[in-house]
């Protein structure tokens, strides 16, 4: 047999329009709700949403982690130092200086050498792999418009299914509301009529009291 937790709680919008009108009405439904809700258990509905991928996806890049944590602290993000790459012009009586601007213009060297080769590589496959990179991407975007799409149907068919339900809901709830209205209105006839007796009987049973004493 089901209990009360089975059933989730709903809103009527399809049905209670007069909420929208009355306000009265509106604070006293949010009141009913509100004790309802205290009465009832609670329940994470987060679990119905499935696995949160953004965590596990951050979790994997410590870079990532950082950089985001960086900007939610507002911190300025560092630039680039392109001191050691300057050649500082060195004292003339200074061996260590020398060595330095020496060592300076060697690490300047390689650099130049390895920006140099890194520029023909990209000038070599940079398109081609930039066309790669773009077509791969188009892919993910697509596969995500083909799964918002399927939740917007989703979404689009739970709103119609809870539409159709209250309607019918809402007529059975109508058909209820006249019947006890009409059980109500039948019991004040009963009471009217039942008490209509009462006077009636009261008024015999005086009446033959007075014929009785008459009697007498």
């Amino acid at each position: 047999m089901a209990t009360k937790e089975d059933y989730k709680l709903d809103s009527l919008p399809y049905y209670d329009k007069e909420i929208d009108s009355n306000a009265h009405l509106r604070d006293a439904a949010t009141k009913l709700v509100e004790e309802e809700m205290s009465r009832s258990a609670q329940r994470d509905i987060s679990s119905d949403l499935g696995e949160d991928r953004s965590k596990k996806f951050l979790a994997s890049s410590e870079l990532l982690s950082n950089e985001l944590k960086r900007a939610g602290e507002g911190t300025a993000l560092d630039s680039f130092d392109g001191s050691r790459y300057a050649m500082a012009e060195p004292d003339a009586d200074s061996p260590a200086d020398w060595k330095k601007s020496y060592d300076s213009a060697i690490i300047a060297s390689e650099y130049q050498k390895l920006r140099s080769s890194n520029l023909e590589l990209l000038s070599a496959l940079g398109a081609n792999s930039w066309k790669l990179t773009n077509y791969s991407l188009d892919a993910d975007v697509r596969v995500l418009e083909e799964q918002a799409e399927v939740i917007r149907n989703r979404v689009v068919d739970i709103n119609r299914l809870r539409k159709s339900e209250q309607t019918k809901i809402g007529d059975k709830l109508n058909s209820l509301e006249k019947s006890w209205g009409g059980l109500v209105s039948n019991n004040l006839e009963l009471e009217v009529a039942t008490f209509a007796l009462e006077v009636e009987l009261a008024e015999l049973a005086e009446r033959e009291q007075q014929l009785r004493a008459a009697q007498r």
